[in-house]
């Protein structure tokens, strides 16, 4: 699971770069100061429903059903001390909720540790579930916006 959770973390934090660098309109920008804080899922969600209307499109064949079926859990802290998995089961009516909800909790649960702190085992079949529609989900986006694929090169540091 390691190995499955690093090549997702890796695939997920060259999506955020190649999108904040494509356009500043994907960025999630700070109105005050300007700070980039990530990705703004509702703008790639409105920006993803002009090229393919949520309704009409064919999750499965795409590979990332799972993302329209249910959203990850979260790990809440339990009054007292501790901690808990809890979901809210919310429908996925559109990319904004798809992207917002459901990968972006899946993306939050691996980078934060979430999957470690508190293993479920009749969840570890659903997270592999999850990080195999991710890569599609990436690989859906990344697609859209680049037509050579120049995404997935390295990160070049200068």
């Amino acid at each position: 699971m390691d190995e499955e959770i690093s090549r997702f973390m890796l695939l997920a934090a060259k999506l955020e770069f190649f999108l904040v660098n494509l356009t500043h309109d994907f960025a999630h920008v700070d109105g005050k100061t300007r700070v980039v804080s990530g990705v703004n899922w509702d703008r790639i969600g409105r920006s993803l429903e002009c090229r393919h209307p949520f309704k009409e499109f064919d999750f499965a064949e795409a590979g990332f059903q799972v993302f329209k079926e249910t959203a990850p859990q979260f790990l809440v802290a339990k009054e007292g001390g501790g901690l808990k998995w809890d979901s809210n089961e919310i429908e996925i009516s559109s990319w904004q909720v798809l992207l917002g909800r459901s990968y972006a909790q899946l993306r939050n649960n691996v980078a934060h540790g979430n999957k470690a702190q508190l293993s479920a085992p009749f969840t570890h079949e659903r997270t592999r579930a999850f990080l195999e529609a991710g890569h599609h989900l990436i690989h859906f986006i990344a697609g859209e916006y680049s037509s050579d694929e120049t995404w997935s090169y390295a990160i070049q540091f200068s």
